[in-house]
């Protein structure tokens, strides 16, 4: 293995520590963003353990794209030092360019999801309101002749005015 490839796996390695730092930060924002009944939020440790265990199966597979798997004893000090940088360097830029993608891009997708499930909504009410109203006639119908329906019917063969004495 070249010192150069060795170099650009340590700087790899920082950068994944980055990423993961980001990727659980915003894993805890998310999380506890959500109201405290929600089931994210009821099991919020077990979705970041589920999360750290994601980062560090994809940990593995960066090591084992880019030196065939064999592992070296500064990736983690690497990841380390990568996670540490993003806390005392790159949080701000991450946070900003988190704010701008949620204030440009989720915010705006997420109103007009609403939007249209709103609009469906009222069409769909408004579509059963007339309908109620068109069948209204037949259903004040239908209750007054349901109980003449269901009375018992008399029955002329036992009836004393029709039998023979």
């Amino acid at each position: 293995m070249t010192l150069s490839l060795q170099f650009v796996s340590l700087l790899l390695m920082m950068v994944s520590g980055i990423l993961i730092g980001a990727i659980i930060e915003g894993t805890r924002f998310v999380t506890e963003s959500f109201s405290k009944r929600s089931f994210v939020f009821k099991y919020r440790i077990g979705i970041e353990i589920i999360i750290w265990t994601s980062l560090g199966l994809g940990t593995f597979l960066l090591i084992y794209e880019v030196r065939d798997g064999i592992w070296r004893v500064y990736d983690p000090l690497a990841q380390l030092l990568g996670i540490l940088l993003y806390e005392k360097i790159f949080q701000p830029a991450f946070r900003l360019a988190g704010r701008i993608f949620l204030r440009l891009i989720v915010k705006p997708i997420w109103f007009i999801v609403h939007a249209l499930f709103v609009v469906f909504g009222k069409l769909i009410s408004f579509i059963i309101l007339i309908i109620f109203a068109i069948t209204k006639p037949f259903r004040v119908i239908y209750k007054k002749t349901m109980h003449l329906a269901l009375q018992k019917k008399p029955n002329f063969r036992y009836n004393k005015k029709y039998t023979k004495n």
